[in-house]
């Protein structure tokens, strides 16, 4: 979503290629505002010219970005819900929160599993089973389906916190699952 309006007094600056958190797009504004002490940079915030919202750079701390951009891919042709779900991991994600992305990571499956025409409202197993009889996760995948089942029986009911390694792996699988569902049958049904 675009932020309509037109920033004041905003200065030239070098410019700074990043990947906005707000629209997702790689960008390289020129533009915005510098904090300075005697001669110093300590912040700069940049307008993003796609999307014209701010971000911010802390140039003390290796140049930290805020808000950070989300994590993974943006996925084309994805069901509004989905979409919903799937863009909230991402933001989990982008903010080191892996228990989360991970818990949501199941709830993700099990609405691909009830959009797909599993029935709502039954045990998580019985929606990977689903998903395994349909084909619609690789033969060789109901492993890592069933490693975010047990990684979200961790993360509900185990005190340790899940681990940014694992979290990744996680996402990157369903980022595949999403490519092969609903990205690639969307594409070909536009040719």
């Amino acid at each position: 979503m675009v932020l309509w309006g037109e920033w004041v007094d905003v200065d030239r600056m070098d410019p700074c290629k990043y990947q906005c958190a707000h629209c997702d797009a790689l960008v390289g504004p020129d533009s915005g505002y510098l904090c300075d002490r005697h001669g110093g940079a300590l912040g700069k915030v940049y307008i993003c010219p796609n999307c014209n919202r701010p971000t911010y750079f802390e140039m003390s701390n290796d140049r930290t970005q805020i808000p950070s951009p989300r994590y993974g891919n943006k996925i084309e042709h994805l069901p509004e819900e989905i979409e919903k779900v799937y863009t909230e991991i991402r933001d989990c994600m982008s903010h080191q929160l892996y228990t989360a992305g991970v818990l949501l990571a199941r709830k993700l499956l099990m609405n691909i599993a009830v959009d797909s025409g599993a029935k709502e409202g039954v045990s998580f197993v019985t929606y990977v089973n689903f998903l395994e009889s349909e084909g619609i996760i690789p033969k060789d995948g109901k492993d890592w389906v069933d490693a975010i089942r047990q990684a979200g029986n961790i993360a509900t009911h185990k005190i340790p916190s899940i681990n940014q390694e694992l979290a990744e792996d996680i996402v990157t699988f369903l980022e595949f699952l999403l490519r092969i569902k609903y990205e690639m049958p969307g594409r070909m049904a536009r040719k």
